[in-house]
């Protein structure tokens, strides 16, 4: 019986080794937007992929890769997984290779899986925020709590569309959308409230474009991920879970929590113990904890065409609509 197992065992991991060399080539591109996981997925598929080439962001050019994959005869890395990181080159000027590259890689019989990881917009927004209030050339780096009340003071409005656009994360530069001259909104103020999402948000429709060919993923559906992965790649690698990076911390962000929709008396984009002080007296007055409307109505604004692709994204192809985004902040309250 022992024997017999064993051999079964045998068999089947000839099998497999068997068709993975059978594989010319491999190709893994995941298009890495902040604050959606993507430190977690990277480290991952290096780790489950040890045989892949791996090319970090910082360790190539776009357009020099580009060229190298397309060139017939140049000799390329048998199997290889590209991040590439919107930080590096916009999304906006790279999306019409990706259908090229896949056709390449068709023609070569490569294996291929191109992906990226998307984030329910209001907590992206947050996420964004605390990030980038830490303070620069510091060790021990540690964060602003998530208040929307800084959130729409110290960031771009849209911050998922502005930076796929512009490469812009963190500040508020008052950067126009490269899309307004054709009646884009995303960054526009909504002076008049009435104005329709749809009308306001116009530009999303070219932008949803961009990820025709590319398979979108929830953060919070990673384990989807990684069986669709190991599917494509059978005998190559494995993805066992995709574990968690940690984050910077946010120094009394429990006590700080009931301030999430507050009018705040001073702004505080980056982090220092005098604002976390300021904060904390401030949130000593119990009365100041309520839910301020004017502070509500600006978050909505603040990620309305974010909210709008983030939807449209979601009712794409191989990812279900969410159960709870009709239900906007009411979750934050």
């Amino acid at each position: 019986m022992f024997g017999h197992l064993l051999w079964l065992l045998l068999h089947v991991s000839m099998s497999v080794r068997g068709e993975a060399e059978r594989v010319p080539c491999a190709r893994i591109l995941f298009i890495h937007i902040p604050k959606t996981g993507g430190e977690s997925v990277k480290a991952t598929l290096r780790k489950s992929f040890p045989s892949f080439n791996f090319l970090d962001h910082r360790s190539y050019d776009w357009k020099s890769l580009y060229k190298r994959e397309v060139r017939k005869g140049k000799k390329a890395p048998r199997n290889l997984i590209i991040e590439h990181h919107v930080q590096s080159e916009a999304f906006g000027n790279i999306w019409k290779d990706i259908p090229k590259l896949q056709n390449i890689w068709e023609e070569k019989k490569c294996v291929h899986f191109s992906f990226v990881v998307i984030r329910e917009s209001e907590e992206l927004a947050l996420s964004a925020y605390s990030y980038c209030s830490r303070p620069r050339f510091v060790r021990n780096k540690q964060a602003m709590p998530k208040l929307w009340h800084n959130v729409v003071h110290c960031q771009d409005r849209n911050v998922m569309i502005t930076y796929l656009t512009t490469r812009n994360w963190c500040g508020k530069n008052g950067v126009r959308h490269p899309l307004g001259d054709s009646g884009n909104m995303s960054n526009a103020h909504f002076e008049n409230d009435t104005m329709h999402v749809e009308d306001a948000c116009s530009s999303n429709k070219d932008i949803r474009i961009w990820f025709d060919a590319l398979r979108i993923y929830d953060m919070t559906e990673l384990d989807v991920l990684a069986k669709e992965i190991n599917s494509a790649f059978v005998g190559l690698g494995r993805i066992r879970q995709f574990k968690r990076t940690n984050s910077s911390p946010i120094p009394s962000a429990k006590s700080l929590h009931k301030l999430s929709m507050s009018r705040l008396p001073f702004v505080s984009c980056k982090y220092s113990e005098s604002n976390r002080k300021r904060l904390l007296k401030f949130a000593a007055r119990g009365s100041n904890r309520k839910i301020d409307e004017e502070i509500k109505s600006q978050a909505i604004r603040h990620i309305s065409c974010d909210q709008h692709l983030y939807k449209s994204l979601r009712n794409r192809g191989n990812m279900g609509a969410p159960k709870d985004w009709d239900n906007g902040f009411e979750k934050m309250i």
